[in-house]
């Protein structure tokens, strides 16, 4: 399972978009503060409606295993596959965080952003083939309630979280070394117990993110994704998600 990476809006490519009132008076100033919000709500729609996308295509793949037999058979007994859709995964993703023309040219952007969304399907795909099917319910439950809380939390507070974003850096950097060293013990030491430890922090740490995350969307903060980033802000929520549930899945999920 792959570690946790930082964000990169905690490295300045978020931006920080603030509104330019107009001089001309209260009139003006009024049109353009309704215009910004108008703005604001249709851009929040379009990545949540991106997001529910990307979610939905995940989930239709994550439960194709369970339907077919030799499906299940073949995503378990070949590795191979699950590492060339990592790589997939992570080369897709620096593209989109780390260049602004992709992500936001069309339909180049679409394009690359339905290849990230099929090679982190597969990478669910694999890690859930090694759970019954209860546990996988029972987590994708779990999920659904933390997540959907945290968002709404981060909607309705008055605390702006993105002043916490370089104490989330840190955080996150210590937590990559730890997962390191923790896959590491399970795999050639089979001491799972730190592994374990490494997935609670890890869940509590994308949680953190998602709250982030949302209140960037939303607007209205210290940093906020500037309107036209609809494919930054969609991804950087969706792998929030994705994170979330594969922390949980590896604290709750019973293995088959």
């Amino acid at each position: 399972m792959p570690p946790p990476m930082p964000h990169p809006n905690m490295m300045g490519m978020g931006g920080n978009a603030n509104p330019h009132y107009a001089e001309g008076g209260e009139a003006d100033k009024y049109n353009l503060q309704f215009s910004d919000r108008t703005i604001r709500a249709a851009f929040v729609r379009k990545v949540f409606f991106l997001v529910a996308i990307m979610l939905g295509v995940v989930a239709v793949m994550t439960a194709i295993p369970f339907f077919n037999h030799d499906t299940r058979l073949f995503v378990a007994r070949n590795m191979g596959m699950y590492w060339a859709a990592y790589g997939v995964f992570f080369a897709v993703y620096l593209t989109l965080m780390c260049c602004e023309s992709v992500r936001r040219s069309f339909p180049a952007n679409i394009i690359m952003t339905a290849i990230f969304t099929l090679a982190v399907g597969y990478m669910t795909m694999m890690i859930t083939v090694h759970h019954n099917v209860v546990s996988v319910l029972l987590t994708l439950i779990i999920c659904t309630i933390c997540c959907g809380s945290i968002i709404i939390f981060s909607t309705q507070t008055k605390y702006d979280l993105t002043n916490m974003m370089g104490i989330m850096f840190i955080l996150s950097m210590c937590l990559m070394v730890f997962g390191l060293v923790a896959m590491i013990s399970a795999i050639f030491f089979k001491v799972k117990f730190i592994y374990m430890v490494y997935a609670a922090l890890a869940s509590l740490l994308f949680m953190f993110y998602l709250a982030i995350d949302v209140q960037m969307l939303m607007g209205g903060r210290k940093y906020e994704i500037s309107p036209e980033d609809h494919i930054f802000a969609a991804v950087q929520i969706f792998l929030d998600i994705v994170y979330i549930f594969w922390m949980l899945l590896s604290l709750f999920g019973s293995s088959k």
